[in-house]
């Protein structure tokens, strides 16, 4: 899978997480995930379902296996982050942003809560 990410963001150990969160994410690799969701982990699919607990992570999958995923920006404040993008598969393309709360603002700490937003886009390419 290629993976785009935005420009100058290698400057903040959050943004790195977030980023690399959405890689894992958009690949499935649910290990990955789980690691750094806490033991009580929401993460809601809105307009769909809501998993808990740190095995959310083997059933809030993308919504496609992409080609591309193109995070487009990271954003963090705090104990919040959010980003946005695309993930492509050659014939759909998915509108993507997930909006989290981590368990505190050091950067070894969980991701607390998660809602992911997929919407299917009229756009194939990126």
């Amino acid at each position: 899978m290629e993976v785009v990410r935005p420009e100058g963001c290698g400057n903040s150990p959050r943004v790195a997480i977030v980023s690399d969160f959405a890689a894992q994410w958009a690949a499935g690799d649910a290990g990955a995930l789980a690691a750094w969701l806490a033991e009580d982990a929401v993460w809601t699919l809105v307009g769909d379902q809501t998993h808990h607990g740190s095995d959310a992570a083997e059933r809030a999958r993308a919504p496609l296996a992409p080609q591309r995923l193109e995070i487009r920006s990271v954003i963090t404040h705090g104990r919040f982050a959010s980003c946005d993008g695309r993930l492509t598969d050659g014939a759909r393309s998915i509108e993507f942003s997930h909006v989290m709360r981590f368990t505190g603002a050091g950067k070894t700490a969980k991701i607390a809560e998660i809602r992911s937003y997929c919407i299917e886009s009229a756009e194939h390419t990126a």
